[in-house]
């Protein structure tokens, strides 16, 4: 089977998890199937201020792409405008590929626009969709784009989403009740990150703890730092690795008190190898965020045998038990305190081989690949 695989953009050191989830699915997906990429990353011109093509093979798969600065401001122009880009990516695509025979879109709610959908219809070829996206799962976007939803869903052959919570707020939105067309399959997570390290058991230095994400509010890292620094008053051979970047940057850097400033880190974006380093070096991996669609750094600390601490409100819960890590309550700067302290305190209770134990069997690449290879062929 010949699959062209549609995501936001091509990720880079620059633009960190960008991308990242729907390139590294299709690299898998090369080990079973033919499979190509595209993408057409049009933020804002503030954002993004040169056009900028790509052709070339990447990582050994064949991409497309197109850097184009549109915003949705400019509303039916942006999607005569995204219908043209996708169309001539199509075109250059398909001319030196041949014509695929599926359509896999990540972020479709994000990514689509009804005349995509039309185009993909109206060429005979099957679609299939994964929705990663968090909005999408609190139900806070658009009419336009909640209509853009229901059509895709409508159309495709298999909606996949990454996790139960997702797959219900999809439902609700698009009033899409059968569940034979929309699934539940989580992000696949890389290979490096099943590998297994060791902690040092002799602490001799400081005792890290380590958040991986976007810096905008619903990630509520202003709660993480507020929480952490209450520890700090207690023991100061704690640190708090920020791994990520966002709107909030600023206003969370001036929530660290100016004695704190050597424990709490601000590490900006970083590409897969340095994440990687990064957590080597952490002891807990911890996040305040109120809601997620999945919670891919959770799962990595999980696979290398970092323990985690996680709000009830997370779909990742579902994943941890007692070995794993602790559960504090959505919201609550005292709870998340004390379980912070707690595992610091117990740390040498969470032996690694328990913590990444099922890990690797449920989120490995293949295993995730073949589920969507069996959507494909069915």
């Amino acid at each position: 089977m010949h699959v062209l695989v549609f995501g936001r953009t091509l990720p880079t050191e620059k633009t960190g998890s960008l991308g990242l989830f729907e390139f590294e699915q299709a690299r898998a997906l090369a080990s079973y199937s033919q499979v190509g990429y595209i993408f057409l990353e049009t933020d804002s011109i503030f954002t993004t201020r040169k056009i900028k093509k790509i052709s070339k093979n990447y990582q050994g798969i064949d991409t497309f792409g197109y850097y184009f600065p549109l915003g949705r401001f400019l509303g039916k122009i942006y999607n005569y405008l995204r219908l043209k880009l996708f169309q001539k990516l199509y075109k250059e695509y398909s001319d030196l590929h041949g014509k695929p025979d599926l359509i896999h879109v990540h972020f479709p709610t994000m990514l689509l626009t009804n005349e995509i959908i039309d185009f993909i219809k109206e060429n005979n070829i099957e679609l299939v969709l994964t929705e990663h996206w968090s909005k999408v799962q609190e139900k806070k976007i658009s009419q336009e784009q909640a209509v853009v939803l229901a059509h895709a869903v409508s159309v495709a052959k298999m909606t996949v989403c990454v996790s139960e919570g997702l797959k219900n707020s999809v439902k609700e939105l698009t009033k899409h009740q059968d569940n034979e067309k929309i699934t539940v399959i989580p992000n696949m997570i890389s290979e490096e990150f099943f590998q297994p390290f060791e902690r040092n058991k002799k602490r001799n230095d400081d005792f890290v703890f380590t958040y991986i994400g976007s810096l905008r509010p619903i990630k509520r890292v202003d709660l993480l730092i507020e929480s952490f620094q209450d520890l700090l008053k207690h023991n100061k051979t704690l640190v708090l690795n920020i791994v990520g970047d966002g709107p909030e940057r600023k206003s969370l850097e001036g929530l660290v008190h100016n004695d704190f400033d050597n424990q709490i880190k601000f590490w900006g974006n970083q590409p897969k190898d340095k994440v990687f380093e990064i957590l080597t070096e952490t002891d807990i991996y911890v996040s305040a965020s109120h809601y997620e669609s999945f919670g891919v750094p959770f799962i990595e600390a999980l696979a290398m045998g970092i323990p985690v601490i996680a709000s009830d409100s997370m779909p990742i819960v579902i994943y941890l038990d007692a070995s794993k890590g602790v559960i504090f309550e959505d919201e609550s700067k005292e709870d998340l305190t004390r379980k912070m302290s707690y595992m610091y305190k117990n740390i040498d209770n969470f032996e690694a081989e328990q913590v990444r134990s099922g890990i690797y069997e449920q989120f490995n690449r293949d295993h995730i690949a073949k589920k969507i290879i069996a959507i494909y062929e069915s």
